[in-house]
């Protein structure tokens, strides 16, 4: 067996990171920028009114204005603001020449065309030119995953085709006579499929494409067929089967198909009978049968891995900082390093770390809530009631 870091390097030895593409913004939510969008113009491109009131000279503003146009959004004011005078302005308009300052309305009264501050001491209420951000500075750099925010300042720099990298085209095949459709009602020794609907979820959070998805029995044949069926991908994943035995199919599955495997065991719990191989640029990994390990060994290897090939500068899961909830229930000693899915949630400034309550690594219904692992240290008699812990965010 190989440990958990060994298992990813050899992952990231064999991935390469996928071809860019330019796509509309509309299709890159959850995508990955490749190169650094920097700002075409000053942002604001001009001093602007940050509210709607009166553009005015501070000097004037302890006597009675004379009011003497307006600069809507949108449109300059032509003239100048000359003493004793002002203009009518409104939030984004440029402010006109002459003006130092904007009074907000609500510090001022207009009546007949004179208009009287109140506050002649007020802030000056204007955006500077380029206070924002100045024409060629970076604003969104490369590697970035592309969110609401970012995809707003992609827009306000003109970069309607931004360069993203291409989504991971994954294909997922779950082996085994004992499965059944989720809508199914299982009969004698059938359960439900619940890994497929898993993958597919997690594979969406990770901006993977699945672009095939199949349940075979535990024929050779069969499998061959189905995923000779398939569309192109990139990343073949394997539910089930991936144990050694006689019956398991991950194993005669991948050798006919020409894959070869760089290993077949990881020193993890759960997700021990984990096994990665290679085809030229494709890759694929069999996942053990059980819901927990499949998650498990999603977050550790199969997610690093699809982040990997958008953006090579990713590298093993981020960790963080938290505290073991005082009322916590510790996993059940095991030789192995433990990987214990728990939930993570913020409470007194900090993350507090709730293990869940798994009856066993097939408890699909376990994991409801989970959004992270916590390694459990060696020995686990040192994990204790509010103590510092290191854990794994996952999405």
């Amino acid at each position: 067996m190989i440990s958990v870091g060994e298992a990813w390097e050899l992952i990231r030895s064999r991935a390469r990171p996928l071809d860019a593409i330019d796509a509309p913004l509309s299709s890159a939510l959850g995508r990955v920028l490749r190169c650094e969008v920097r700002a075409d113009l000053d942002s604001p491109p001009f001093d602007a009114s940050a509210m709607d009131g009166y553009a005015a000279r501070r000097a004037d503003l302890a006597r009675p204005l004379r009011l003497v146009g307006e600069a809507p959004a949108g449109t300059a004011y032509p003239g100048t603001v000359g003493r004793g005078e002002c203009v009518r302005i409104l939030t984004g308009a440029p402010v006109p020449r002459g003006a130092d300052c904007v009074v907000k309305q609500e510090d001022a009264t207009l009546d007949g065309g004179v208009l009287r501050v109140r506050r002649p001491d007020s802030r000056d209420f204007i955006r500077r030119r380029g206070e924002n951000r100045r024409a060629g500075a970076v604003i969104v750099p490369a590697g970035v995953m592309l969110g609401p925010p970012e995809l707003a300042a992609l827009a306000a720099a003109g970069v309607t085709r931004p360069e993203i990298a291409r989504p991971p085209r994954v294909a997922q095949l779950a082996a085994g006579d004992e499965l059944v459709a989720p809508d199914r009602v299982p009969a004698g020794a059938q359960i439900r499929d619940s890994n497929s609907t898993l993958v597919a979820s997690l594979l969406a959070r990770h901006g993977a494409a699945l672009v095939a998805q199949a349940h075979v029995g535990d024929e050779l044949a069969a499998a061959r067929a189905a995923i000779a069926a398939m569309p192109a991908h990139d990343v073949l994943l394997l539910s089930g089967g991936a144990g050694a035995g006689e019956r398991d199919l991950a194993r005669p599955l991948l050798a006919a198909l020409g894959y070869e495997v760089h290993f077949d065991a990881v020193n993890l719990r759960p997700g021990k009978p984990t096994i990665f191989a290679s085809r030229g640029p494709q890759l694929a990994i069999a996942l053990p049968g059980n819901p927990v390990s499949h998650w498990v060994v999603f977050q550790l290897l199969v997610g690093p891995l699809l982040r990997f090939l958008q953006d090579s500068r990713e590298a093993a899961p981020a960790r963080l900082n938290g505290r073991l909830a005082a009322n916590a229930a510790l996993p059940p000693p095991d030789p192995r390093p433990t990987y214990w899915p728990c939930r993570a949630v913020v409470a007194g400034g900090t993350h507090e770390l709730h293990p869940l309550p798994l009856a066993s690594s097939g408890d699909a219904s376990g994991l409801v809530g989970a959004n992270a692992l916590l390694p459990v240290p060696e020995p686990p008699a040192t994990l204790a009631a509010d103590r510092l812990v290191e854990f794994i965010p996952c999405p």
